[in-house]
Formats: C-alpha cells, structure tokens, sequence
C-alpha cells in the first residue's frame, strides 16, 4: 500500500514597495484582510480505545465493553460518513477485533469491539485502522496493553449428592473473570473423578473432560458411578473442575451394589447329543447377576441344579448328580458346563442367586432356555438304503439312471441331526460320492443318483455301499440308554464292499479300516464287516450294501426244453435278460402279442385272453449272486386251434423291439 501523507503548501509572498511593506498597511499590523488563500490538508484517521463507561483507555482486559473508535476526515478537516474502515491487531494474538471492517456514522466515527483472545492472554499489541478518502490511503495506530484476567470458579453443584449404584447426576460449575460471571467470553473448564465416568466417557476418564462455557459462564456435564470397565464405583468419590490453575472440587455418595436379579445368557451350544457317541455331548451355560440399576455384579455365589433332565444329564462333570456353586466373575456371569446323558430329549438348568454368607437361595433364580440332548449318530441297525429301481437298462447303454435314498436315525429310532455325511463307493458305474441328511417329517435322509456306465459288471451284478461315521449296536442289559461296564456289544470289523457276494473279504475290495486286530467274525451283505478286525468300541463305520442289476436291451429267446410251456391254451416263458440269463429284462419292459387265425373255417376266433407278467416290475436282486431273477411271462390263448400262430414281442424301455420265433399253436 502506498500511503501519502498531508503535504503543506506555502504560497510565496513577495514584498511590495519599500521595506517590505504591505501596501495599505502600517507597521506591525498582523490583522488579516481575509483575501489569503487558506492552507490545504491531507485526509487523515484517529483512532480512540475506550471502556464500558466512555472513558479512553490504553488496555483491554476480559471485564468486557471495550471499543475502538476511528474518525475520518477529508482534506478540508470535515468529517467523511460511509466510509470503510479496516480494524487489525498487528504483532500478537493475544487480542482480536470483532468485526473487522465497518462504516462510518454521521459524526464520520466507525465502531468495534475488542477483547482479549482468551482468559490468559496478557502483555501489548499494536491496533491499527485504515481507510481510502478520494484514493487517498490514511492509516492510524495504537499501542495497547491487555491486562491479566483473574479467573476463578464457583462451588461445584451437584444435583444429586446420593446416588444408586451406577447412577448419574449433573454437574455444573460458573466460571468467573475478576470476580464476574464469564458471560461475554468462553472459558475452557475442565472436569474429572476420582472413580466414574463424565459424560459417559468411559474409555478416556483417565484424562479430564474439557467443556466450554456458554453465555451465562456456567459449564454442566453428566457424572455416571460406572469406571472405565463398567464396573459400579462405590463410597464418597470427588468430582473436580479446574481451569487456569484453579479447581473447584466437590463429593458425591455412590451407595453399594446389591444383588437383585440373575438373567440366563446364552448356551454355546444349544442342541448336544448322547453321551459316549462322538458326537459334541456337552455345553457351557451362562447367567448374568444384575444389581437393581442393571449392573453386573461380581463374586457372588450362584447355585446350579438340572430340573428337566431326559436321563443322565449331569453338570460339572461328566456323570455327576450334584449340583454346581460358582461366584460370578467381574462381568457378572456364571457358567457351568452341561453334559448330556443316554437319553435325548429337554434340558432345563436352573441358577439360584445364593447369600454370600450363608450360601441360602436368596429366592432369585432363573431358568436356560432351548437347550435340548439331540439323537445320537446314525446306528447300525437303523441305516437303510433304497433303490427306486434295481434292474436298470445299463447293459447296453450308458447314462440310465435310479436313485438310492439313506434314511438314518440314531439307536433310538431319532432321526440324526441335519447335515449327517453318507457317503458311496461302486463296484461298477458312477454314483454320486455323498449327500447330507435334511429331516422333513422328522425323518433325516438324503439321495444320490447311480448312472449306468463303464465298467460293466461280470455277470451285471454292481454293488454300491453306502456308509457314515456312527455306533454299533448293543444290547443295554443295566437299561442306562448308555453303552457302558455289563452291556453286551454287537462288535463287527471293517466295513467292506463284497464285490463278488462272497460273504467275505477279499483282497482288492474296498475297504474302511478302523485299526482293529481282534477275533472277530466276517459276514457279507446286506452289511459287510471283515473277520478279525473288530476293535471292542462303541463308535464304526455304519454301512449298507445293494446291488444293481445292469440288464440287457434285448432278452434272451426262450429256450423250449427249459423256460417254454406251449398248449392249446397259451404259452408261458421266463423273461430273461440276454448277457446273463439269471438276470431280469429291465424294468419297465413290455410284451407285445400278435395272433394269426389261419383256421377260420372252425368259426372260432382266435385271440389272446389275458397277458401276464408284462410290463417287468422292480426286481430286488437278493444277496444271492446265483438266484434267477427272470421274470415270469403267461399268455392266455381264447378259441384258438392247430395252425393258429402267435408271435411274441419284447420292447426295453429304451425302445428297442425283439420279436421271438412264431409260436405255432398246437
């Protein structure tokens, strides 16, 4: 900025006639004759600090009502009105104008106010005020000093001096300047406690709270009688303000938590399963003790006791029949494990709230929810295995289908939990390698698809094995529903898959070994398990066995010495399947007849009475590899005679027709 200041200028006066004389004028006369040309100014700014009285000061303090006033004038000395005047404090912080800028009055005076910065500023400044008259920049300044603030605090009010155990209550405390509320200026208060929290501030009551004052000088906040882990404080505790050196303490009574309620949590599991099957047998049961503001309560003693137990349930430890006392940990909760026992059904753990010193049920008490001993794994004798359709079309084509559905329950005939694995292995074909059971009705099963496929089985017999993780069975002679000392145990080997049904295991055969060396004897299907590999435990393979038979697309032709039966009344035959004779045509095969009357001359009309045995049904192969499963086919003749003819046809599923040598009726 450039700044011009007020320039004089002096007019000459040159002396007329003799001795410098004025014309007209005697000797030391100094009147004027009001012809002189007057004296030209520059523009010009003053600058005025006064207080709340008027009066003109040269410092501030935080008493408040102090201003700064700038008159403006132009050349001529006359005021300038609605002119712009900029206001700074230059060469400290420790005071600030409000506002910046303003215009001047009628009287060419424009106004601000100015304080200190905050409470503690103190030492000098610089004020400066500027303003541009006719293109003229005028500038003022003044030296000012800001005087210290004595700040104090009022006594602490505390609204509730007696509170409940984890209460709360407001606090609030005026900040004072030179003995006078701090209405015009913030002050920074800060709050703290010897054990509590300040404004819920759980995770910082370390480090004071800091608040700001509002326009009345007074800063409030919330004391809770909860620490920085939630736990209730308790006796006198102080609650401290402090600001600028100063602090303003005061006393609040926390009264001392009592035990009034106790409140069930959680159970980490909420369904376990019989005990000594393998499956998880145990969970942990919380409760919460609360005092009467919902707070938890620490060391006290809660007794546990099963009152809905379905057989053998015990707590603590596995087969104990006493009950549990435990002192609750700082949060408050009580746990006790649950072990189940041999029998599913509802559990019911209750919690009894106890006198410390007398260990009496204080009658505060409560109860789990939803915990129940489910079933147990799937056993052995309660894994069955269903084919939609044993004698498949698989002989000659690939890709025919059936299903095969497991349904599985536990010893007790309790459908096994959701998502139990079974698993398949095939001799021949591809079958899907596991499901997992779903209950619908309460029924748990599960189903997988076999396709017809390379390699084809010798003789067409497949054997598919279904097997899980489960128990063998035993006979429970003490009725415990538990497998223990004096039950006799159904023991069996490994479970195998007998490829060739020879009722034993073979090397090559699929096998699941378990480790066991002991005696022990073998059996085939419909449950195979290897001699000498039993291992005396409860927990097995549980498996099951079948077979599918892959049938020809064409039947064998029957054979008059062995399957055929030709009268006047009809013709019967066994329905064979063409690469293995003990073997049925598939299922769904058809049996197609055509007759020819060639005696029409007998007035009889030959014709076919009744067909038997046709479409071919389901047929279940059996255990035995060498049983005939060929199925029985009866035609009934009506009113034919020597020299009619019948011709039989057999159509597979697959559409494939075979039509047999003309029969000719005898």
């Amino acid at each position: 900025m450039v700044k011009l200041y007020a320039l004089v200028l002096i007019a000459g006066l040159s002396a007329c006639g003799g001795g410098g004389g004025s014309p007209g004028a005697t000797s030391g006369d100094t009147g004027s004759t009001g012809n002189e040309t007057p004296a030209v100014n520059a523009p010009s700014i003053s600058v005025t600090m006064t207080n709340a009285d008027g009066a003109e000061v040269t410092g501030i303090s935080l008493a408040g009502g102090f201003t700064v006033r700038a008159t403006v004038r132009d050349a001529t000395g006359s005021v300038v009105k609605n002119k712009l005047i900029s206001f700074e404090v230059t060469g400290s912080s420790v005071a600030v104008v409000s506002p910046s800028t303003a215009l001047t009055n009628d009287s060419g005076i424009a106004s601000v106010n100015i304080s200190p910065a905050s409470v503690t500023s103190v030492g000098a400044a610089t004020l400066s005020a500027s303003a541009d008259v006719s293109g003229v920049t005028v500038e003022s300044s003044k030296d000012f000093s800001i005087q210290a603030t004595n700040v104090t605090l009022s006594t602490l009010s505390i609204a509730n001096n007696s509170l409940p155990s984890g209460g709360n209550t407001a606090v609030s405390v005026t900040a004072l300047l030179n003995g006078v509320p701090a209405s015009a200026t913030p002050v920074n208060v800060n709050f703290s406690a010897s054990c509590g929290r300040i404004n819920d501030l759980a995770a910082n009551t370390s480090s004071p709270v800091s608040l700001t004052t509002n326009g009345a000088g007074v800063a409030t906040v919330v004391y809770t009688a909860l620490d920085p882990d939630g736990k209730p404080c308790s006796g006198n505790q102080t609650i401290t303000a402090s600001s600028s050196g100063v602090s303003s303490p005061g006393t609040v009574n926390v009264a001392g938590q009592v035990a009034t309620a106790i409140n069930y949590v959680s159970a980490s599991l909420s369904q376990i399963f019989i005990k000594d099957t393998g499956a998880t047998d145990q969970s942990i049961v919380t409760f919460k003790v609360l005092d009467s503001s919902g707070l938890p309560m620490a060391n006290e003693k809660v007794r546990f006791s099963v009152v809905t137990n379905p057989g053998g349930v015990s707590l603590g430890v596995s087969g104990s029949t006493s009950n549990v006392e435990v002192e609750t940990t700082p949060s408050g909760n009580a746990s006790v494990v649950v072990f189940a026992g041999g029998i599913p059904g509802p559990v019911k753990v209750r919690a009894d709230l106890l006198v410390k010193n007398t260990g009496q049920p204080t009658g505060v008490f409560s109860e789990s929810q939803n915990l129940t001993v489910a079933s147990g794994p799937p056993a052995q004798n309660r894994l069955s295995l269903a084919v939609e359709t044993f004698n498949i079309e698989g002989w000659n084509i690939d890709g025919t289908r059936t299903l095969l559905t497991v349904r599985a329950a536990d010893r007790q005939g309790n459908a096994v939990v959701d998502g139990t694995v079974i698993n398949f292995t095939s001799e021949a074909g591809q079958v899907a390698r596991s499901c997992s059971t779903v209950t619908i009705d309460k029924i748990a099963s599960c189903s997988v698809v076999f396709e017809s496929s390379e390699p084809r089985p010798t003789g067409g017999r497949s054997s598919i094995l279904a097997f899980a993780e489960g128990t063998k069975d035993y006979i429970d002679n003490n009725n415990n529903n538990i497998y223990d000392v004096g039950d006799t145990l159904l023991n069996m080997g490994n479970a195998y898959r007998d490829d060739d049904e020879d009722g034993a295991f073979d090397s090559g055969e699929f096998a699941l070994p378990r480790g066991g060396v002991s005696v022990c004897s073998g059996i085939g299907a419909p449950a195979p398990a290897a001699a000498n590999t039993c291992d005396g435990l409860l927990g097995t393979t549980v498996r099951k066995q079948t077979v599918i038979l892959y049938s020809s697309s064409q039947p064998a032709v029957p054979n008059g010495a062995v399957d055929t039966l030709l009268t006047r009344g009809g013709l019967s035959f066994q329905l064979r399947s063409f690469h293995n004779p003990l073997l049925p045509m598939p299922a769904g095969t058809r049996v197609e007849t055509t007759i020819v009357d060639n005696t029409k001359d007998n007035n009889l009309s030959c014709s076919v009475g009744l067909l038997a045995g046709t479409p071919v049904v389901n047929v279940s192969p059996g255990t035995n590899p060498n049983a005939d499963l060929s199925t029985p086919v009866q035609v009934l003749l009506k009113e034919c005679a020597p020299g009619d003819t019948l011709t039989v046809s057999v159509v597979a599923p697959s559409g494939l027709k075979t039509t047999l040598p003309t029969f000719n009726i005898p």
